[in-house]
């Protein structure tokens, strides 16, 4: 099920700056009984991504569009929204007076295990490593070709890949981001030169861990640094968060209490990822 600018199953255009060139920023969002829980935590990176890029993002239409798709999917599932430059034009100059697209999409909640939240997942170390782009550094613009050749580095023997940058630094994972402890301190790989802040990562550190008293710093951290941790999870807005208790033949790590607490005090204060 899918609007475009309000439109049911509306075209777009072979000549949208999305298409072409990867003009634009995407969201995908949790849905649980009606609900956006971490709506306002989209629509800040949202903006934020459409400062970066040059994006006019009319919260009006937003929030119309975002309502429109509400009333008629399922009350469940998950809502991808795309925002592009718009349409028109050839060149990588983009034209002024364009207006934005915005494509709302819902489709159903994937089928994980429970397992992976209960006794954890393993990861998959990808060979491609990350470039360096400080201006893209955070956003969720739409050009993921990185994250399609990553996970194109295995079938289905691993639930996530972990994904490095060109330095050898840990950053996240293909389609999550990476938290790990060490000595009662909590880290996160900086991501301030390649990644995408993810916006339950964001939840964690600006609600959640404060909540906890749980310190967090975010660090450069090398893969060689990352085994010597003591527990280790991933996590998105869609999923929460799964335990990491492996990754491939370099280490192993029995389900941390720590992370434990952690997710049941997730699920109290957001009951769709129990």
């Amino acid at each position: 099920m899918y609007y475009l600018n309000g439109e049911f199953q509306g075209k777009v255009s072979v000549i949208d700056r999305g298409l072409a060139y990867g003009h634009g920023l995407f969201e995908t969002i949790r849905l649980s009984a009606g609900d956006l829980p971490l709506w306002n935590y989209h629509c800040v990176r949202l903006k934020n991504g459409a400062a970066r890029l040059g994006l006019v993002i009319n919260e009006t239409l937003l929030e119309q569009f975002r309502d429109q798709l509400l009333d008629t999917c399922p009350k469940d599932g998950v809502i991808k929204i795309i925002v592009t430059a718009g349409s028109g034009g050839r060149g990588y100059r983009s034209d002024s007076d364009l207006m934005s697209n915005y494509l709302f999409q819902w489709f159903p909640l994937p089928n994980n295990p429970s397992a992976n939240s209960e006794r954890g997942i393993s990861l998959k170390l990808c060979d491609y490593a990350l470039s360096s782009t400080p201006k893209l550094a955070g956003i969720k613009h739409l050009n993921r070709l990185e994250q399609v050749l990553a996970r194109a580095e295995w079938e289905n023997e691993y639930t996530e890949g972990l994904m490095l940058d060109q330095q050898g630094n840990v950053i996240e994972g293909v389609s999550s981001n990476l938290f790990c402890c060490q000595d009662g301190h909590w880290l996160t790989p900086s991501l301030d030169q390649c990644g995408v802040a993810g916006v339950m990562r964001q939840y964690l550190l600006d609600e959640l861990f404060p909540s906890l008293s749980i310190a967090v710093s975010e660090v450069n951290m090398s893969f060689d640094e990352l085994l010597l941790m003591e527990q280790l999870f991933v996590c998105n807005s869609v999923v929460g968060i799964w335990p990491v208790v492996a990754i491939e033949n370099y280490a192993t790590w029995a389900l941390g209490e720590e992370t434990t607490h952690i997710q049941n005090q997730l699920r109290q204060a957001l009951p769709c990822y129990a």
